[in-house]
């Protein structure tokens, strides 16, 4: 068997612009669910595949970070001419009362990672993503 490495999905949400209800996950979330969201955008088709990892990237307004973790669960499928993905989702952080990753501290420590993509949906490089995942682990397990 190849031993492969793992690539993992960012995904950006702007809550300017965007249709996601970030509260009622959030809350779901809190209550102990795993949430399922559809149609997520995603420009990486071929790197796709059901449970990879994927991180959610707060743009626009600060605080700019990543804020949440879930897996693929369903996608990549086109619609309209977009490619989307479902998501399940198992931990988001209240991105005003609590610690991200924040965006600046990941493009210092990752330069080679694009943190600010034009759209959504881009792979996380393989060599990266061991380390996002430590570090996010990290982050959530001072939040319990």
């Amino acid at each position: 068997m190849e031993n492969r490495k793992e690539k993992g999905l960012l995904l950006s949400w702007k809550p300017e612009v965007s249709v996601w209800d970030y509260e009622k996950v959030y809350s779901e979330i809190q209550n102990g669910k795993k949430v399922k969201t559809t149609g997520w955008r995603t420009r990486a088709l071929q790197e796709v595949k059901i449970g990879m990892e994927v991180f959610i990237m707060k743009l626009g307004e600060e605080p700019k970070g990543i804020i949440a973790h879930g897996h693929v669960v369903k996608g990549p499928y086109l619609e309209n001419e977009t490619y989307y993905v479902d998501i399940e989702f198992d931990k988001i952080l209240d991105y005003e009362n609590e610690k991200v990753l924040k965006q600046e501290d990941l493009m210092l420590k990752f330069p080679e990672q694009k943190w600010s993509p034009q759209a959504s949906g881009i792979e996380i490089k393989e060599t990266i993503l061991p380390e996002l995942k430590k570090m996010w682990d990290e982050l959530v397990k001072k939040d319990k």
